[in-house]
This record gives structure tokens, C-alpha cells and sequence, in this order.
């Protein structure tokens, strides 16, 4: 009786040991089969590029941006050869999902300010702003919105005429990206009442031209 016990334990043993041995057999042939199989394609992150249509891969109107740069102040008034300080942030797309060669024609919004570090016209703005791709890596920018400054109404020997505490904020600026999130852009940015543009009646409207060069970061 326990000779019998003996041998079914070792039959069954015998058996484990097998199907064991099929099972490893099987997970290493499967393993062979993975490797051998061709690399499937990576999938595409949205968030590193455009939606189809939209012409440009690097550029994601789903993005926020922040831009922090400096600027050339009051270039041919009274407030020249000073210097700004500017720090921008820009919405995301305000309708991201259409897609299309003209879907450029929505906007983003754009809040921010300018500084003056020597003691000119300071301001804060917002608006709109365009962003069109000539490229993948070249765009242009064209905004326009509102600022509200510290400077004078009626101008000082160093100040500017600005003619009225709200202003119209205007300009564009030429950008070339380095990846999905950093790109660099050269800005033209005015500041006036738009006195002589809508015939308001102001007094003065002198203005404010400056240029300069930003450093953008989407997230």
C-alpha cells in the first residue's frame, strides 16, 4: 500500500514536472515571437504638435504661453533711450478645436505689462492676439487690445502726451520656434488714444513705439 502511495506521489510529480516544462516552453516561445515581431509605430502626443490642418507641427493652439522679454522704449519721443521690462501671458485658442488653413483667424487672449526700469511709462494690457505659421518654425503675430498707463496725459520734458489714461495697445511680431514649447520672437509694440485713427476728442495722442525681443515658454 504505501509502495503504490510511493509511486502515484512520484507519477504525479512526474506530471507537474512536465506541464511545467510545457508551460515554460510556451511563455519562451511567445517571448521569441514579441521580439521578432516588428516595432509598431509610436503614437503621436497631441500635445506635441498641431491638429491636422493647422500647418505647423510645433505650434499647439491648446497651449498656454508664458513670455518674458525686453524692449527698446519710446523710440523717437521724449521717453527714448530708456528701457522696458515686459511679462505676458497668452490663453490658449479660444475655440482649439477648429482646425483648417484659416484657423488662424481665431484668436488667443493676451494680459500682461510692460515696465519701465527708469522711470518713463509703465503700463498694463490686454486684447486679442493672431498667431499665423509661414512655417513650422517661423510665425507671425499680429494683437490688438487696451493698456492703462502710469505716464502723463499731457506730457513733461520726459514724458510722453499720451492724451488720455486708456490707451489702444497694437502691434505684431515675427517668432521662430526651437521645439514644441520654447520660441523666441522680435516685437514692434504701440500705445496711443487712436485720436488722429477714430477722430476722438482728445488733446494730445504722442504715443508710445517701442521693439524688442521675447522668450516664449508653452505648457
Amino acid at each position: 500500500m504505501m509502495a503504490k502511495g510511493l509511486i502515484s506521489f512520484r507519477n504525479a510529480t512526474r506530471a507537474v514536472a512536465v506541464l511545467g516544462g510545457l508551460g515554460t516552453w510556451q511563455i519562451a516561445t511567445a517571448a521569441d515571437i514579441d521580439s521578432a515581431a516588428p516595432p509598431q509605430p509610436a503614437s503621436v502626443d497631441a500635445s506635441q504638435g498641431v491638429q491636422a490642418g493647422d500647418g505647423a507641427s510645433l505650434f499647439d493652439p491648446r497651449r498656454m504661453e508664458v513670455r518674458f522679454g525686453g524692449f527698446a522704449h519710446g523710440l523717437g519721443s521724449a521717453e527714448k533711450n530708456t528701457a522696458d521690462v515686459s511679462l505676458e501671458v497668452v490663453s490658449p485658442r479660444l475655440m482649439p478645436d477648429i482646425t483648417g488653413w484659416w484657423s488662424f483667424l481665431i484668436p488667443r487672449a493676451y494680459l500682461g505689462g510692460m515696465l519701465n526700469v527708469e522711470g518713463r511709462t509703465s503700463s498694463l494690457r490686454g486684447g486679442a492676439l493672431w498667431t499665423i505659421p509661414f512655417t513650422e518654425r517661423w510665425f507671425g503675430e499680429i494683437f490688438f487690445g487696451g493698456a492703462v498707463h502710469d505716464g502723463s496725459i499731457n506730457g513733461t520734458s520726459d514724458l510722453n502726451a499720451l492724451g488720455s489714461r486708456v490707451l489702444f495697445n497694437v502691434g505684431g511680431s515675427v517668432g521662430y520656434r526651437f521645439d514644441a514649447h520654447w520660441s523666441v520672437m522680435a516685437t514692434f509694440d504701440h500705445m496711443s488714444n487712436g485720436k488722429s485713427v477714430f477722430d476722438l476728442p482728445f488733446v494730445h495722442n504722442q504715443g508710445v513705439n517701442s521693439y524688442g525681443v521675447r522668450t516664449a515658454f508653452a505648457f
